[in-house]
């Protein structure tokens, strides 16, 4: 394999935009936004050497690190909405076994929205995380209304067996 070097500034200019726009389409907050186009080229800039050309485009590349770093907001966001709502639901005596139980659905969860496809975690994402419904998705996605709602059924199908 042939070392190549990039331009950072290149890569920042080129796909900075594109960057902020799919994370804006996930995220509601310009703040969060903004620390996690922020937290991509960190990642992207760390990993630079790593990128194989022969494996993918940088394109490729660099969507995919913006699509894991979203899920991982999600999941860390999930993860303290679900200690603050543990902590509302608590009794006096704080029941530890029901936040263990709670911990590991929300884990189990979790991993199987890593199974899922690009487009599939995107919609689950967008539906239940950001409370969109599946006819602003459709818009969102450029595609139609009926096949939305027949992967919306399909990927909850999905979900179900592998979170068993």
């Amino acid at each position: 394999m042939m070392t190549r070097t990039y331009d950072k500034e290149q890569i920042y200019d080129t796909y900075y935009p594109k960057v902020v726009q799919y994370i804006r389409s996930h995220v509601g907050q310009q703040q969060d936004v903004e620390d996690l186009a922020q937290a991509v080229f960190i990642k992207v800039y760390g990993k630079l050497d790593l990128f194989d050309p022969e494996k993918s485009g940088i394109s490729t590349w660099i969507y995919n690190i913006t699509r894991n770093t979203v899920i991982d907001h999600f999941r860390t966001m999930s993860h303290h909405q679900h200690e603050e709502l543990s902590e509302t639901l608590k009794d006096e005596r704080g029941d530890v076994s029901e936040k263990v139980v709670l911990e590991e659905e929300l884990e189990e969860l979790a991993n199987a929205l890593e199974k899922l496809s690009g487009a599939e975690r995107d919609l689950i994402i967008l539906h239940y995380y950001k409370n969109y419904t599946l006819l602003d998705i459709a818009e969102m996605m450029h595609t139609p209304y009926g096949r939305i709602k027949r992967l919306h059924a399909k990927v909850l199908l999905k979900l179900k067996q592998l979170i068993r």
